[in-house]
């Protein structure tokens, strides 16, 4: 129920879009996208655009993870921006690989941005919000639809901030430990 609202409110945004103006920046939301897996959740959507003469992204994202699948429930905001490759054409199809990272801010029961005062001082570091880092690669697909400028499938290999301590930390984790994968599909309206 909960994907089902954030769908129909990223759409809204495409249908009025909202402006967000600071210091010169404004927020015109091109596209959206939907995600399964990866560092947001077991699903995800966000409504981002480009950057930088199109050479860069930017998004905010939602994720859900629900207690069935973790046995707690996730909910995970987060602020992704990517940097592109250039386009790899053949015939009609178009690739494209980038490289990002996520700042994103996971709300449960056991995270915190300040830990609680009954747990050793300085024992723990926050918990709540964390770099995730990640490669891309984009297959932009031809359409013929008149409200699609483009879509896309995509898929990402990330990882997290604290995995990567814990590897440089811990010489027994498994390298493959590292990192996850996640899918989805980026739709850019006209």
């Amino acid at each position: 129920m909960i994907l089902l609202i954030i769908i129909i409110v990223c759409a809204i945004s495409f249908i009025m879009p909202f402006k967000i103006n600071a210091s010169n920046f404004t927020f015109n939301p091109e596209y959206i996208k939907i995600q399964y897996a990866g560092n947001l959740g077991l699903v995800s959507v966000g409504t981002g655009k480009y950057i930088n003469n199109k050479k860069a992204t930017i998004d905010f994202n939602y994720g859900y993870l629900p207690a069935l699948v973790h046995n707690a429930r996730v909910h995970t905001f987060a602020l992704k921006s990517t940097y592109q490759s250039r386009e790899i054409s053949l015939r009609t199809i178009k690739s494209r690989v980038y490289v990002g990272a996520a700042l994103a801010y996971s709300i449960t029961r056991n995270t915190y941005l300040k830990m609680p005062d009954k747990l050793p001082l300085n024992y723990y570091a926050q918990n709540a919000v964390h770099l995730e880092p990640f490669v891309g690669a984009k297959v932009l697909l031809p359409t013929q639809n008149q409200c699609l400028r483009k879509w896309a499938f995509y898929s990402e290999i990330g990882t997290v901030d604290y995995k990567l301590f814990y590897k440089i930390q811990n010489k027994c984790i498994d390298f493959c430990d590292l990192w996850n994968i996640c899918f989805g599909i980026w739709v850019q309206f006209k």
